[in-house]
């Protein structure tokens, strides 16, 4: 049975065990650590299993072993599965079960565009936290200009994610083949917070009656719920209880999509206010049976039809300032937060996992929507009686 040992005038690990009568010592670059035994323990476990079914590959597991070379083949010719474009098409293909079918293209596209086109020909093993940091000052220079400062905070988080999947793909690598991890302390960029630019009440009441009658009540819904774009479009009348004045949010459309929603916090109970439950009420007047609530000749709308067919056009006309679509669900919290609502509920509604979000996003607006110089606090405090 395979073990993993520690050499002293080292002080790194290294894994002892017999292989067709062999006894073999296979150094790793990984120091002593209890993090690190751990990963070795879960490679020698799958080692003893596949010695034990004779379908250990030994040049696969330790493709840079001596051993290997001199006795059980030559590392010239290191399995192909090591190099990053066949191992990232592996992991790919192992994670997406557990992805929307909208992240796992994301994903493919990104790595295939951008990580194989950098990486691909490379083993796994040869790539350094040095080619990591090259390749993510490339990717910064290659996507923004001089002119182009207001563009940084998209073009870091569009860093942040290139160079995610980056070291998501080497670190799970490292932990397979046991070599040192070149994506450890790799610290994202910073970004800066994204801009919301929520309607005032005026404004959005200026939107519902300056709107198509046919579009009346989807934007006093979209408005008023703080869905996004993709639950709101996927919202089945099986999912809207009139009488219980809830809906259920379980389903998400992207890209003509129609499957599960962004997070497991995203699966939520939506509590309807009295202008929603009209606004639905009025709408189930009018369905004919369509299976989706918001539709066009019974198909979902999409969010191009919206924004460019009715969103933009409309803004422009009522000279309103051009924002996304998106920003009808910053205006439903906006409200929220400046009636009074508990946070936590206001949270659950929008399907946010906690209130952190919530107050790291809209922190800024939170002041002038509602009193926070101590005026209420100070009310209350004037009512103690107290004996001086």
């Amino acid at each position: 049975m395979a073990t993993v040992n520690v050499r002293k005038e080292t002080g790194r690990l290294y894994i002892d065990f017999r292989y067709k009568g062999v006894r073999c010592r296979e150094q790793t670059r990984l120091s002593d650590t209890l993090s690190n035994r751990r990963i070795l323990k879960g490679l020698i476990i799958k080692m003893d299993a596949e010695i034990t079914l004779d379908m250990f590959n030994y040049l696969e597991t330790f493709p840079n072993s001596r051993k290997a070379q001199h006795l059980f083949g030559n590392t010239n010719h290191r399995c192909e599965s090591q190099r990053f474009n066949n191992f990232s098409q592996q992991w790919i293909n192992e994670m997406s079960p557990s992805w929307r079918l909208s992240y796992r293209q994301t994903v493919s596209y990104l790595v295939s565009t951008k990580l194989n086109d950098k990486f691909g020909s490379c083993f796994l093993s040869d790539i350094k936290k040095a080619d990591i940091l090259k390749f993510r000052s490339e990717l910064i220079g290659s996507n923004n200009t001089a002119n182009e400062s207001s563009q940084l905070q998209l073009s870091s988080s569009y860093v942040n994610r290139v160079i995610g999947l980056l070291c998501s793909i080497l670190t799970e690598a490292s932990n397979r083949f046991a070599f040192s991890n070149p994506a450890l302390e790799i610290t994202p960029l910073k970004v800066r917070k994204k801009t919301v630019l929520p309607f005032s009440l005026d404004e959005v009441e200026k939107i519902i009656n300056g709107v198509a009658s046919e579009f009346k009540d989807y934007f006093i819904v979209r408005f008023f719920t703080g869905l996004r774009t993709g639950e709101l479009h996927a919202l089945r009348w099986e999912n809207i209880k009139l009488l219980e004045r809830q809906i259920i949010i379980n389903e998400s459309i992207v890209d003509g999509v129609v499957g599960r929603t962004k997070s497991q916090s995203s699966d939520r109970v939506i509590h309807m206010t009295d202008i929603i439950h009209a606004a639905l009420n009025r709408i189930a007047e009018k369905n004919n049976n369509h299976a989706y609530v918001f539709h066009r000749k019974g198909k979902p709308l999409t969010q191009s039809f919206i924004t460019q067919s009715i969103w933009y056009p409309l803004l422009e006309r009522l000279n309103l300032t051009r924002r996304r679509p998106y920003n009808t669900r910053h205006t439903a919290a906006t409200l929220w937060l400046s009636s009074g609502e508990n946070p936590e509920w206001i949270s659950r509604q929008l399907g946010h996992k906690n209130t952190q979000i919530l107050f790291e996003t809209y922190s800024r607006y939170v002041p002038n929507l509602t009193r926070f110089d101590g005026s209420i606090a100070n009310k209350l405090f004037n009512k103690l009686e107290v004996n001086l």
